[in-house]
């Protein structure tokens, strides 16, 4: 069971496995990082109200990935860049410091975005930030919606920063920059010219670019996908998924190997971000919530407990065949193998490992159901907001899966860890 450490230890722990804001609301991923013993997760946060109207960056400290401890806010709106919002990015370590790079938002009277900048923090402790300003200027092209920058170091010593866009002509695009001292960034253009022209919408969000057993995998959100039923793909409001390529240093470029594949099959998951550990393994979290906005206003949490959404569990990344295998991490694993599925009607909290070749049907709660029939899997829920019936479906091999069940969300790991269906529910 993950432990979370409140700092008001008379508040009820609403989540077993999962962490959620101590009031307002979450979202993406940010700065995953592990920095002088302590795993750091920061987060998209608004304090004050259960919506969109603002955002800090909230932190989470670690010691081994299982017991967490809440700290108040790393980041908070306090720039004329930033007065509208400290938006997403990523961490990086470097001299014994821990840098921040995020997007700071500006908005007009009426609460309209107008402007976007990239910039910077730094902190000797990873606790106490000091905020650095504004690290370049505006790309030439580009609509205000540049944001959530991922930095990394290359095997040629320069540093790389790579941003999700929404160029002038609206398709999604990823841009990047080159420093050679962490100072000054030389703009290098698209990331992906020519590539992955199919999947590029009218934006694309949260880009991560990073090493899994050896292959370059960029992950990254399209926004203004066209659902399509037929393939059980893209159904949800925006989506998330990954390529396998090549990135080359000298030209800045990457090559997309295979098609864009979803990272997940079910109704919530979004702009998931990557820790690497010491020893190599990549941990991914994602965001549990992307919702509708109507659906989003009526969630149970924030009228019960003014709080919205939750990350999903870390998982750990693989690469097998040039797919992306994703698997719950074994420190927070105490998993309960259920032998007989059909004498099962319903599960409650836990963790639960279903081995078998039958097909059955299990129910959370009273609105969803997750239905096995042969190759199918078969994730229903009644939506809280309209009543209206809704499926996503997993097709492949489910002899074999993995289940965590929490208060408000499931997570189903299935297909040798090739599928991940992520669900809220109430």
């Amino acid at each position: 069971m993950m432990t979370l450490v409140l700092n008001d230890s008379t508040q009820k722990q609403y989540e077993q496995y999962h962490l959620y804001p101590e009031r307002g609301l979450l979202n993406d991923p940010n700065g995953l990082v592990y920095f002088k013993g302590k795993y750091h997760v920061f987060y998209q946060w608004n304090p004050n109200e259960c919506d969109h109207s603002q955002k800090y960056w909230g932190h989470f400290i670690s010691d081994d990935l299982k017991h967490w401890v809440r700290l108040d806010a790393a980041l908070a709106p306090s720039e004329m860049e930033d007065a509208g919002g400290v938006y997403s990015g990523s961490a990086f370590v470097k001299d014994e410091k821990l840098y921040l790079f995020y997007t700071g938002n500006r908005r007009d009277e009426n609460g309209k975005s107008i402007a976007s900048t990239q910039m910077l923090a730094a902190s000797e402790d990873g606790i106490d930030f000091k905020k650095l300003g504004s690290i370049f200027d505006h790309p030439t092209g580009y609509t205000k919606d540049v944001r959530d920058p991922m930095v990394w170091q290359g095997k040629n010593g320069h540093y790389y920063l790579i941003l999700g866009a929404r160029p002038n002509n609206n398709i999604g695009d990823i841009i990047i920059y080159e420093s050679t001292d962490f100072l000054k960034w030389r703009f290098r253009g698209s990331l992906i010219e020519g590539e992955l022209q199919n999947v590029r919408g009218y934006m694309l969000e949260c880009p991560n670019l990073i090493k899994v057993d050896g292959k370059d995998v960029l992950i990254f959100s399209p926004q203004g996908l066209a659902a399509d039923q037929a393939n059980h793909r893209y159904e949800n409001i925006y989506n998330t998924g990954y390529v396998v390529g090549k990135f080359n240093e000298e030209t800045a470029h990457f090559e997309a190997e295979t098609n864009f594949k979803e990272l997940d099959q079910g109704f919530e998951f979004y702009a998931p971000q990557t820790m690497q550990l010491e020893n190599g393994r990549q941990i991914m979290w994602g965001w549990a919530g992307i919702m509708p906005p109507e659906r989003e206003q009526t969630l149970p949490t924030i009228e019960s407990k003014n709080w919205a959404h939750v990350l999903t569990v870390p998982r750990e990344l693989h690469i097998i065949d040039d797919e992306l295998i994703q698997t719950a991490i074994p420190e927070i694993l105490e998993v309960k193998e259920i032998k007989n599925v059909t004498d099962m009607q319903s599960l409650g909290v836990g963790q639960y490992l279903i081995n078998t070749q039958d097909n059955w049907k299990l129910h959370f709660g009273m609105d969803m159901t997750l239905e096995r029939l042969g190759q199918s899997l078969i994730l229903s829920r009644r939506q809280w907001d309209n009543n209206i019936v809704e499926e996503r479906v997993a097709i492949g091999q489910h002899d074999n899966i993995l289940m965590i069940v929490d208060h408000d969300i499931i997570e189903v790991f299935t297909d040798d860890g090739k599928q991940v269906m992520t669900a809220r529910y109430f």
